[in-house]
């Protein structure tokens, strides 16, 4: 990919505020469909300059500009256009697992239709990612890919990492990913089979397993796109239980080199 030859893309946006984190500078928003990008659904957006929350509440309604480039996305520009009640549900509460806590077992398929447990790969660390192939934000699920792809690449020039550590990238949208869009997927990305699999299982039980990492993951409608969903990357130990959980998509491949290399 040329990064020099990238070119920034940007649409008009309207929607609902339904929640502000200043602190990651962030806005959930509902929003309608984006001409040209992706269909109407509710997703965190960040902003680049601070002042942009500035009196921005839950219920406000908004017109913004999306700025898209090759790794990023975020709102350059946001007006209130005014204010209505709530109407989405607020995310579940979920018990999230704690470092040292045994990883729950769940049944998962592969890209090649293979179905195995979790507690198969016992013996490897493993790190987990959970994402889903038709995530239209460069930042979300296409960056943790971009991550994963890194990792792999350290791993595969490790003679002594590459047989101990698997990448698991998890998709929560099983409908869509099946094991052929899967293959697909992870050929696209430059997944090698020998570290790194993507795969998928029953839509609740994935839900289920998700949330014990801290995912939460909110569907409106019937429409597979409409999904709400954060990030989080765990590292598992060869003994099944959990090391570490990464947040959002800040972090760095190096980071979790890091990780892996602590435990090997």
């Amino acid at each position: 990919m040329c990064l020099a030859c990238s070119r920034a893309r940007e649409y008009e946006l309207r929607g609902q505020i339904l929640a502000v984190d200043r602190g990651r500078q962030e806005l959930t928003i509902q929003h309608k469909d984006i001409r040209g990008f992706m269909p109407g659904m509710t997703m965190p957006f960040k902003v680049r300059d601070p002042r942009l929350l500035e009196g921005r509440e839950s219920g406000d309604l908004v017109k913004a500009t999306l700025v898209v480039e090759d790794a990023v996305a975020y709102l350059s520009s946001i007006a209130r256009t005014g204010h209505a009640d709530l109407t989405a549900p607020p995310p579940p509460r979920v018990d999230v697992l704690e470092p040292g806590q045994p990883v729950p077992d769940v049944r998962l398929t592969d890209e090649a239709g293979t179905t195995r447990t979790l507690s198969d790969r016992r013996g490897r660390i493993v790190a987990v990612t959970f994402t889903y192939t038709r995530c239209p934000m460069p930042d979300f699920c296409p960056r943790m890919d971009q991550h994963f792809k890194r990792v792999q690449g350290e791993i595969l020039a490790d003679p002594g990492m590459r047989d101990r550590i698997a990448l698991l990238s998890v998709s929560f949208d099983p409908a869509f990913d099946t094991p052929q869009v899967l293959a697909a997927h992870a050929q696209q990305v430059g997944a090698d089979p020998r570290v790194w699999h993507f795969v998928t299982g029953e839509r609740d039980r994935i839900a289920a397993f998700a949330s014990r990492f801290g995912i939460s993951i909110i569907r409106e409608g019937s429409n597979a796109a409409d999904i709400t969903h954060n990030l989080r990357t765990a590292v598992i130990a060869s003994d099944g239980t959990l090391l570490t959980i990464f947040n959002g998509n800040d972090w760095r491949p190096a980071d979790l080199m890091d990780a892996l290399r602590q435990v090997h």
